[in-house]
């Protein structure tokens, strides 16, 4: 990354931190001073939004199998070309020492870390792409075994009862701020505080 963009990004960040200090301020003040006030501008702010389209949208089934049994030959060569064409990435066109010192150089990560996640990265893509291979090998000869294990082994998951818990409303971390206004006020305002006096002083010596 260039030097003038992460520095215009760390500003950036810090400015957006500043802000949502100097937000913070205010905030502890109304609870120290006013929490009704806060009480009325939460309730007119605060907005339920439901997940349930989301839940709709999620759940609804594509399916493509038919199209690969339909063009069982074009789908098995086309997946066999794409897997030799990784193989061969990942074998003879990976030099992986040159690969290994630039990754290093680039995040600024030793080599033997690197060396070993590149090698995790390769391994994986290689098992995955002789899976694919094999795949492709059923598409091509023995369609009808794959179908047979792919009805077996494919099963849909809904996931409405998994975001089940996303539509129960929780109010009472609301309450339990405002029953301690003054405390949760204290404690906002010092945190707020704190972090426009750290954001001060590195934007006074990091220019």
């Amino acid at each position: 990354m260039s030097p003038i963009v992460e520095a215009l990004l760390l500003r950036s960040a810090a400015l957006f931190l500043m802000l949502g200090s100097l937000a913070g301020l205010i905030v502890g003040a109304l609870l120290l001073w006013s929490p009704h006030r806060l009480r009325v501008t939460g309730s007119f702010l605060n907005r339920w939004v439901s997940t349930r389209h989301l839940d709709q949208t999620l759940d609804r089934s594509v399916a493509i199998d038919p199209w690969f049994y339909r063009h069982h030959r074009t789908s098995a060569w086309l997946i066999l070309l794409a897997s030799a064409y990784i193989i061969y990435s990942f074998t003879v066109g990976l030099d992986r020492a040159s690969a290994v010192i630039g990754l290093s150089r680039r995040f600024y990560l030793p080599e033997g870390l690197v060396g070993g996640l590149l090698d995790a990265m390769v391994l994986s893509a290689l098992l995955g792409t002789l899976l694919a291979v094999f795949v492709s090998l059923f598409l091509l000869l023995r369609p009808s075994m794959l179908r047979d294990f792919e009805q077996g082994a494919n099963r849909w998951i809904s996931l409405r009862r998994g975001l089940k818990p996303l539509e129960v409303r929780r109010e009472g971390l609301d309450e339990f701020v405002y029953k301690y206004a003054r405390q949760a006020g204290i404690l906002v305002v010092l945190g707020s505080l704190y972090t426009l006096a750290l954001l001060t002083f590195w934007f006074s010596h990091y220019r």
